[in-house]
């Protein structure tokens, strides 16, 4: 997601302003640290959350939870967890890291969409199981989780639950408030804000539920963190009213293909469980070098093929031996009708030039 403008006066601002030390007594150091709470109250409001952690980076903050919420659970002899195949690398890494630790790690299976059954999580249940680690959507599909269902099964155990918010907080409602989840991770460059900012938010207002990762402190970036308060700022004119906006302006791009005899199917099958604006598409067949074209024509729409995006198909048991197949697209309220119809010409034009 681009950085919006107001989060970059908010960054550049206070690089010019200057800023103290938080921990220091001085004046700039009373000031920052009068910023830094304001901050972490705005933050935990934006999702209904107790408190929050400010860490650097999303990565960061998603292995800092994982190994100090395991951590815990260690304390209270739980050395299992549960975890899903289609995590960001940040969890995978710290689950290795407590595997090595004497952890147990059960991957839970997943359906051709990629969703998790409630059921298959009541089935990976054991008495010694402490975490529950499960993202709230996914960055390659847009598919959403049921994770406040996930997270009532959790809790019904004695077993706590994050979740990695990056690709949701921003564009659908949450109100930790409202869940048993006891932590998510957000992070300031998917809701528009510079990089260099992320954030833990706990529904515990004690601090102790992430205090057992020493291997991830760090200073904060305060520039960052008020680049994220001001994207934050602009979210908060509307999360509905955006979601309203791209959805439509998906509606249209997929009416342009249809119209445009495009054969393509969603990968989740249709929109309802998608983050809004958000697609990755199955093309029926795929023109030879199809992403690299798409690029040269400056098609700013969609995501192209990652190692990440070939682990995820590849989990969900689909065909990667033609990548250029897969087209995934997220679409934001920066983009307009003239950024779709240009997709639209362009990969009619491409698929047209396939056939001759």
């Amino acid at each position: 997601m681009p950085v919006n403008e107001k989060a970059i006066k908010a960054f550049t601002a206070m690089i010019k302003n200057g800023y103290g030390h938080r921990r220091s007594s001085n004046m700039p150091g009373r000031k920052t640290q009068e910023f830094v709470e304001e901050a972490e109250t705005l933050i935990a409001e934006f999702v209904g959350g107790a408190r929050t952690m400010f860490y650097y980076d999303g990565g960061v903050a998603n292995g800092l939870s994982i190994l100090s919420m395991g951590r815990q659970a260690k304390e209270r002899n739980r050395k299992h967890i549960i975890s899903s195949p289609v995590e960001h690398s940040s969890i995978n890494t710290a689950l290795k890291m407590l595997r090595v630790e004497g952890f147990s790690i059960t991957i839970l299976p997943i359906d051709n969409d990629g969703r998790i059954n409630s059921e298959s999580l009541k089935d990976a249940m054991k008495d010694e199981t402490g975490l529950v680690t499960i993202a709230w959507a996914s960055s390659i599909s847009g598919i959403i989780q049921p994770v406040e269902e996930l997270s009532a099964i959790a809790h019904s155990n004695g077993v706590l639950f994050h979740s990695d918010a990056c690709n949701a907080a921003g564009k659908i409602e949450i109100d930790l408030s409202s869940t048993d989840i006891d932590a998510i991770t957000v992070c300031s460059q998917k809701i528009g804000g510079p990089p260099g900012a992320a954030a833990v938010v706990i529904t515990d207002s004690d601090p102790w539920l992430m205090s057992n990762a020493p291997e991830f402190s760090c200073m904060m970036n305060i520039p960052g963190i008020s680049g994220m308060i001001a994207a934050i700022d602009i979210i908060n004119t509307g999360i509905v009213p955006r979601a309203r906006i791209v959805n439509q302006l998906r509606t249209d791009l997929f009416d342009g293909l249809d119209y445009n005899g495009i054969k393509y199917s969603i990968i989740g099958d249709c929109t309802d469980n998608l983050l809004p604006g958000t697609a990755l598409l199955s093309m029926r067949k795929a023109p030879d070098r199809f992403h690299a074209r798409l690029e040269d024509a400056n098609i700013v729409l969609p995501s192209h093929s990652t190692s990440e995006r070939l682990a995820y198909l590849e989990s969900t048991g689909r065909d990667i031996s033609n990548p250029d197949r897969y087209l995934g697209f997220s679409i934001s309220p920066e983009n307009n009708i003239v950024d779709i119809e240009h997709f639209i010409r362009v990969v009619s034009e491409i698929s047209f030039d396939s056939k001759r």
